[in-house]
């Protein structure tokens, strides 16, 4: 490893990381006090425990998320990680006090709307964004989060942030139970983690999607020549058999950005005895990536 290479390293270990978990915890925080709390729905996992207990006695969110988590946190410790259960554990303490701070000597009654879906919203996205940046730093906002990586851990193909969902499903549905307005908790709260997993789940991996091609064509080196040419995109020819018509044809395998779809159609419009099919690419890495 070059010094260049080593000094990013530090870099993010010491500053990077940091500012991240404090950046996620400074956006739970004021999520939750502001988008939730008010609105009388619980959004899902360990906060939205919380945010009934709050609604019921009056107990902070802030107190019940650190003594739920703190369990949690130990067996993160011994399943998943050092580092790991120290960023989350950092993450939900400055979280969590900082709710109690803000139930005890903050007002945020001029920022409340007349639409509760719209802070529903307001409440998914940001804690999306929060979700996302936990999980770059190596850490996690705790609760359903640590139950969820460790489901992951021994199911793999499905998205971090649909096992999430799936788990705060059940606090959503057990919030009917609780609050006095009829089945209207539970669609705010379906509102809120539907967004909060979308908006994870984009910046977790949106970026790094792409569009895989596979093409099967008798005319392989023109494709080929059009997509290097014009999209500047690698090609992969492969030999292959139709085992119904016994011919011989060539497989054109490409992978392009999502913005060159478009490109993409037009060239193989140009060619229509080609057969294609696509395959959405969870992430890519590497050269043009």
């Amino acid at each position: 490893m070059s010094l260049s290479d080593k000094t990013k390293k530090r870099l993010r270990e010491f500053l990077i990381v940091p500012l991240m978990v404090l950046f996620a915890a400074a956006l739970r925080a004021t999520c939750v006090s502001i988008f939730v709390l008010p609105y009388d729905f619980a959004p899902g996992g360990v906060t939205g425990i919380g945010t009934m207990i709050e609604y019921k006695t009056g107990f902070s969110t802030g107190y019940t998320m650190m003594i739920i988590n703190a369990p949690l946190l130990v067996i993160a410790f011994i399943f998943i990680g050092k580092k790991f259960s120290l960023l989350s554990a950092v993450s939900i303490g400055l979280s969590s006090g900082a709710m109690v701070l803000m139930k005890n000597y903050c007002d945020f009654t001029s920022f409340k709307t007349e639409e509760p879906v719209l802070a529903a919203v307001a409440a998914g996205v940001l804690g999306g964004v929060g979700l996302a940046v936990m999980f770059r730093a190596g850490g996690s906002n705790g609760g359903t989060d640590i139950i969820a990586i460790l489901i992951q851990r021994k199911f793999p193909t499905v998205n971090l942030t649909w096992y999430i969902y799936g788990l705060d499903a059940i606090v959503m549905v057990v919030s009917v139970f609780v609050y006095n307005n009829g089945i209207t908790p539970m669609l705010l709260s379906l509102m809120q983690e539907f967004s909060q997993s979308m908006v994870g789940d984009v910046i977790s991996t949106g970026f790094k999607t792409a569009i895989k091609f596979e093409i099967i064509t008798n005319n392989p080196d023109e494709i080929s020549k059009e997509l290097i040419e014009k999209l500047g995109r690698g090609v992969t020819r492969i030999s292959v058999t139709g085992m119904y018509s016994g011919d011989e044809k060539s497989l054109v395998v490409c992978v392009i950005k999502k913005r060159q779809v478009a490109e993409f159609n037009k060239i193989l419009q140009k060619y229509p005895d080609t057969f294609a099919y696509v395959i959405t690419a969870g992430e890519v890495r590497g050269k043009g990536f």
